[in-house]
């Protein structure tokens, strides 16, 4: 089965955007946003919760740069209380316990 390349939805007729748009329409989460632009020292509109279309697209065209700054296991993804979600070493740690759990029960 061949797999499609993810398409940007269209950017809305308004005249300015909000991160949380800007991010949407990009197809990144804010944290990458952020530590990108903090990374690379460079501010993306005026900051704060204004964005142009122009930045709109500006971001749209550099997001394959944002990959870097995508955990690998959760990608960047939040559960439905809008907190992270749990990461690869957090799963570790509760699998682990689960484990050492059973085999203090079955040792019994």
């Amino acid at each position: 089965m061949e797999t499609k390349p993810n398409r940007l939805e269209p950017i809305p007729a308004k005249r300015y955007f909000t991160v949380d748009e800007l991010c949407r329409l990009a197809d990144i989460s804010e944290e990458q946003f952020i530590h990108w632009q903090h990374t690379n020292g460079v501010i993306i509109g005026y900051g704060g919760q204004h964005y142009t279309r122009s930045d709109v697209i500006k971001v749209r065209q550099l997001r394959w740069s944002f990959m870097p700054y995508i955990d690998p296991f959760t990608r960047n993804e939040r559960d439905m209380y809008g907190n992270p979600a749990i990461d690869a070493v957090e799963t570790r740690q509760h699998i682990q316990s689960v484990i050492d759990q059973l085999n203090n029960t079955l040792a019994k």
